[in-house]
């Protein structure tokens, strides 16, 4: 119960945040028959609220850490699926999760992932998100928030959580397509694209 009440009181000042925040989309947003957003997990916070009204399947960590981004998610409208990769050799269902997001991929419904997350190294694209682009065979789109007036906090990801009444202004990259027939030692390649894309949305403009 008390667990439940902190979560819902985290949920309200984040929405009383997100109504402060005036969302600028610069370019178009991507189509709605179906793709991957990329998103560094520096940008998390700002990356969700300015999906508002636009469902899409995320991953989050089964971790104590994930529960409020898992409960603030499904309450703005966007499904979850928990999981993470292996700790201690320990399976955390990451394998599942993205096999399910995956599936839900290939319905259409667009998702989300922090491409360096759940715990670093920061601005490191991992490979998972290249193979679900592969097998789902939607595109990736490289995906930025950027917050003039914000907070800079001292974790490894140098996460950001806009201030008040801040106006942020949302960008999206051109799609990454990644072909079925991509071999495992090309995905380099394809981490490299992705974060390229990402380090020039996020420069000031």
């Amino acid at each position: 119960m008390i667990k439940y009440l902190l979560l819902r009181l985290v949920h309200a000042i984040v929405h009383l945040l997100a109504r402060s925040y005036r969302f600028e989309t610069v370019g178009e947003r991507p189509p709605a028959n179906g793709y991957v957003l990329a998103i560094w997990h520096q940008n998390l916070f700002s990356g969700i609220l300015a999906q508002t009204g636009h469902p899409h399947v995320v991953i989050v960590s089964r971790s104590r850490d994930g529960d409020p981004v898992a409960f603030l998610c499904q309450r703005l409208g966007h499904r979850v699926v928990r999981g993470s990769s292996k700790k201690r050799d320990k399976c955390k269902g990451g394998k599942e999760a993205k096999d399910e997001m995956i599936e839900l991929l290939k319905t259409g419904l667009p998702g989300a992932v922090t491409v360096d997350g759940p715990l670093g190294p920061a601005f490191e694209v991992k490979p998972g998100i290249i193979e679900m682009a592969r097998i789902s065979g939607m595109p990736i789109v490289p995906y930025a928030t950027t917050a003039e007036r914000r907070w800079s906090f001292n974790s490894w990801d140098a996460f950001r959580l806009p201030k008040p009444f801040a106006r942020i202004k949302v960008r999206y990259g051109a799609p990454i397509q990644v072909p079925i027939a991509t071999d495992f030692s090309e995905f380099e390649g394809y981490q490299q694209r992705v974060a390229e894309a990402l380090n020039a949305l996020d420069q000031p403009r």
